[in-house]
């Protein structure tokens, strides 16, 4: 295992740097301190974003609905910044933060599956699961979104264990 300041470490803070115009967000560099759960995380993002069925602003939906289930003020500005970049309306944004439904559909749908994902550990029944497929949520985008809550469920323990400061840009 590499410590903090190896080169693997270094490698993927690079990467991140490249990624955010030469800046390292403050969740990547607490996450430094395990070159495991860094590592992890960034090619997790990095499979999510090139490989996932779901769209950007879908993605960023479902994981500001993770933050906001796990209480993490740090994703929470992250993936508020992010779904609203990604051309998430600012009424959709803030429902999700408050606890409640999207008006749009899709965004209801998915914010409703990961709710239902989260509340019983995945345990959807059989009926449950073909109503999602009915709305346009099939089992390989349940799974995905599984893939978001796990990625995302690390970030947020993460950051509430270290208490990780918000950067300024997504205060």
């Amino acid at each position: 295992m590499e410590n903090p300041g190896g080169h693997e470490t270094r490698s993927v803070l690079q990467e991140v740097a490249a990624t955010f115009d030469d800046h390292v967000p403050n969740l990547y560099r607490m996450l430094a301190r395990s070159q495991v759960a860094l590592t992890a995380f960034v090619r997790f993002e990095d499979i999510l974003e090139r490989h996932g069925r779901l769209s950007r602003d879908e993605q960023a939906i479902v994981a500001l609905e993770v933050a906001m289930s796990n209480r993490c003020n740090y994703c929470r500005g992250v993936m508020s910044r992010e779904a609203r970049e990604a051309g998430v309306t600012g009424d959709t944004v803030t429902a999700v933060l408050h606890g409640l439904e999207p008006m749009e559909p899709r965004y209801r749908f998915l914010v409703d599956a990961t709710r239902r994902l989260i509340a019983d550990s995945g345990n959807l029944g059989q009926a449950e699961v073909v109503l999602f497929e009915e709305r346009g949520i099939p089992f390989d985008e349940l799974l995905e979104i599984v893939s978001i809550i796990a990625a995302f469920t690390l970030a947020t323990y993460a950051n509430n264990l270290s208490r990780t400061r918000v950067d300024p840009e997504y205060r």
